[in-house]
């Protein structure tokens, strides 16, 4: 091979087996630039700039905590975190407010977050006109946060009262800033620890999920009037007023009326895929198996609360009591979410069309329908390539959905992307409509939550679809079908170019 020729060849290796990590807290110094007025008048109204908030911890006895509770968790004031402090940073790339967020226990040991880009937890809204109504409610009321890493130094200890002084330096391990799902600028704050205590019990356990344990947990609602001045910062033209003091189901009411255009969601449809039908669920009454830890884990914390052997037929018999998320953000059975899935009985269809992207033959739309089902779920641009086998691709309904949890700096590639560097026209969407008159329908009135799609074996042929149930607990709709042999090829091609 000539000289030239192994030039080439090295650029292309290069080229195809590089790594690149898109780091959200540094930029082009050259770009920095002051907040904007509409943010840093809000600081400037506050003593010193500062921005005070009081948090809750639910304590102990609170027994629903997503994920374990380290054995330390609420038995020390060093690990109660009520006190936040948040500051505006002098300069900041454009595009992002950079803020320094101060979380102090009741002793007055601290954990700082600094240079947080309080946009990455304010929604994105990806439609216009009327079909921002049921976005706000399928994206601001959902669950999606930061994760701040030890090892990385992505977080500072200013540790020094208290017996509980220890614990936080030599336990901490991940800091979390999440949006909370329960109603505009509700946010929480949790400390996570690698504990293993009980390393040996695990390994004897029939289920052994993870060894990571919740070491400090605290809620609280951001200054309301920075929320509504960064969601207007981070969605110009929207004129979007959020509200705060509007009744979840007043807004639900307003979302129903609107009528979904897919058509403002995706490029032209391209043609019509001639699928194989191959199992409904709750035709062949299929045995209903948890998918996933996070089901695994809340049926361990009795979520499901007449919990019995279930198969994908008998479950759309019955009316099924799960445990409600509510209040602060905690579980109650005081209250249940009454579910009744009857109407899945009538989905007994899957319709699936190819979507013209350029560049790409895999993208797709799939309905879930039937001829006497009342509604019917579509979710699109689904790039059939980023699916695996004996995986979980996990859609949400609205559209360009967050993940529930996104690291400070994620690693970016051609696979995958943050939810906000996600192209306009391949940004995924899920939405459950009436099947007559084409309007929103709220999923969560329905008891639904999540679609997940993974093959069948590495042929990548078979595709399995689950519907998955209010809170992500209980798979309660699945289907299975075959893809034509030429989709199947397209598919193998484009996912060896990923690789």
């Amino acid at each position: 091979m000539k000289k030239g020729a192994n030039f080439v060849l090295l650029l292309v290796l290069v080229g195809f087996g590089s790594c690149y990590s898109y780091q959200w807290n540094t930029s082009n110094p050259n770009t920095f630039d002051i907040a904007p007025n509409s943010i840093s008048s809000i600081f400037k109204n506050h003593d010193n700039g500062l921005i005070k908030i009081k948090a809750k911890c639910p304590g102990y006895g609170y027994q629903y905590d997503i994920g374990e509770k380290d054995s330390l968790y609420d038995k020390s004031d060093a690990l109660q975190f009520d006190e936040i402090t948040v500051s505006l940073n002098n300069k900041m790339p454009k595009g992002m407010i950079l803020t320094t967020l101060e979380f102090k226990d009741r002793l007055g040991n601290k954990v700082i977050l600094k240079d947080v880009d309080l946009l990455k937890l304010i929604p994105k809204m990806d439609s216009d006109g009327d079909m921002i109504y049921p976005e706000i409610l399928e994206e601001e009321y959902n669950r999606f946060g930061l994760s701040f890493r030890k090892e990385h130094e992505e977080f500072e200890l200013n540790v020094n009262y208290g017996e509980g002084q220890d614990v936080i330096k030599e336990k901490a391990y991940r800091v979390g800033l999440t949006n909370n799902c329960l109603s505009p600028a509700k946010w929480e704050f949790n400390i996570t620890t690698e504990n293993y205590d009980d390393f040996s019990d695990r390994c004897r356990a029939e289920t052994n999920l993870n060894q990571n344990k919740i070491l400090a947990h605290s809620w609280f609602y951001l200054n309301k009037e920075l929320y509504q001045a960064l969601f207007e910062f981070k969605n110009p033209g929207k004129n979007v007023d959020m509200n705060f003091d509007l009744d979840y189901n007043e807004l639900s009411d307003k979302a129903e009326t609107v009528i979904i255009d897919y058509n403002k969601l995706r490029n032209p449809i391209k043609n019509e895929v001639d699928i194989q039908l191959l199992e409904i669920g709750h035709k062949s009454g299929r045995k209903i198996e948890y998918l996933d830890n996070e089901e695994y884990y809340k049926r361990n914390f009795g979520l499901v609360i007449n919990e019995k052997e279930q198969t994908y037929s008998s479950i759309l018999e019955e009316t099924i009591y799960l445990t409600k998320f509510k209040d602060e953000g905690f579980y109650s059975e005081s209250d249940p979410k009454i579910c009744n899935w009857n109407w899945l009985k009538y989905v007994d269809d899957i319709e699936m069309k190819t979507i013209n992207v350029k560049g790409s033959d895999s993208y797709v739309e799939i309905k879930l329908t039937g001829e006497y089902s009342p509604y019917e779920l579509t979710f699109g641009n689904i790039d059939l390539s980023l699916i695996d086998e004996q995986k979980l691709y996990g859609i949400l309904f609205g559209v360009n959905t967050y993940p529930k949890s996104r690291r400070y700096n994620p690693v970016q590639n051609t696979r995958s992307y943050d939810a906000e560097l996600v192209p306009d026209e391949i940004k995924t969407y899920l939405y459950l409509t009436d099947k007559k008159t084409g309007k929103w329908v709220n999923n969560q009135y329905k008891a639904v939550e999540k679609i997940y799609l993974t093959y069948d074996n590495i042929e990548g042929d078979v595709l399995n679809i689950y519907l998955i149930s209010y809170e992500r607990i209980i798979p309660v709709w699945m289907g299975k079908i075959k893809l034509p042999k030429n989709l199947r090829e397209t598919i193998r091609i484009r996912k060896m170019l990923y690789n």
